[in-house]
């Protein structure tokens, strides 16, 4: 009888960790595993060889500088208000990049992607773990597992017509530690470690890491999902009111985005001050150059509340009440 061997027997143990199930494992013949959203764009842009790709100006720079370097000849589109594109031609050849803004446009991007039977499709779902993935044959559907979950890296792509050949796991060991202080010190105290982290894995595209792959299966999906749909809903029952977007009641997105336009810069700064970190989405050039007045508003005023499964009501009430003492300190002087 031959045994399977280990690689090596013995000596000191491990990183403890559980063999449970992967959110996409269920869709493993659709399934590819990659370090970025990057590294996933650019397996797509290989497999269509598209003539041109459509991109909203409205998107993450360094992304859109990504696209750039494939050489692919790039041209820019607007979204509206809703956050839905303006009409982009469905052309032979062309690959679209549509994206479900910070989660909350699920729905709507599903069923424009849908709709398009010439050219390709991306939905970049990099806010939107938990939407599911569309099966049509021009469509990919590409993931941020890094978004949404303390992971070194991870990206996915779900797509029917996926190619056989499976990118190699690779090792996060060189970048990985600012997780284990994160995790005992607080992420403030990681912070230039968890941006050197970022600049490695911007310069490599290769596959999720298997550590990566690990901490992927010990995740409570449902718990992670039923948080985040709580904590946003208690966001917009308390701020909605105030809020200029139209977003559903309630869905598991990426961050709460509250647009207030005469005073959102203002309380992005007040915020930081106080220690509740919010991004800034986004200032690229093409936006500062020729973005339309609600893409501009978008980028200059729109606070992106945390509402991640380390929070609870209790925090989502203090981040509103919060908010909303700022505006009124900021409107009455």
């Amino acid at each position: 009888m031959r045994y399977e061997r280990k690689s090596e027997y013995g000596g000191y143990l491990p990183l403890e960790l559980n063999s449970g199930t992967e959110m996409f494992e269920r869709y493993s013949k659709y399934l590819k595993r990659f370090n970025s959203v990057k590294a996933s764009f650019q397996y797509i842009i290989e497999q269509e060889k598209p003539l041109k790709i459509m991109i909203p100006y409205y998107y993450c720079p360094s992304t859109t500088e990504a696209l750039k370097q494939s050489g692919v000849d790039i041209s820019f589109y607007h979204i509206s208000s809703d956050l839905c594109p303006e009409k982009i031609p469905d052309e032979k050849e062309n690959l679209i990049l549509l994206v479900d803004y910070f989660g909350v446009k699920t729905e709507d991007i599903s069923r424009i992607a849908k709709q398009y039977e010439k050219a390709a499709v991306i939905i970049d779902y990099a806010h939107s773990f938990f939407a599911e993935p569309i099966f049509q044959k021009n469509i990919y559907n590409v993931y941020s597992a890094r978004k949404f979950f303390g992971v070194p890296d991870g990206s996915y792509v779900v797509a029917e017509g996926i190619s056989i050949s499976t990118p190699e796991l690779a090792n996060s060991c060189a970048y990985a530690g600012y997780l284990l202080k994160a995790y005992e010190c607080g992420v403030n105290a990681a912070y230039h470690e968890k941006k050197a982290a970022d600049q490695i894995i911007a310069e490599q595209y290769t596959g999720m890491s298997k550590l990566t792959v690990g901490l992927l299966k010990n995740v409570d999906y449902e718990n992670v999902k039923n948080r985040r749909i709580k904590n946003y809903r208690v966001l917009h029952q308390e701020l909605g009111n105030i809020n200029e977007l139209l977003i559903p009641q309630e869905c598991p997105a990426y961050q709460y985005p509250l647009l207030i336009s005469d005073h959102g810069e203002k309380i992005k700064s007040e915020l930081v001050k106080k220690k509740i970190f919010v991004s800034t989405l986004w200032k690229g050039k093409e936006l500062l150059k020729k973005g339309n007045e609600f893409e501009i508003n978008m980028s200059d005023n729109a606070v992106f509340l945390p509402i991640d499964q380390r929070y609870d009501e209790e925090d989502m009430r203090f981040l509103a009440n919060t908010v909303l003492e700022m505006r009124k300190n900021i409107a009455y002087g």
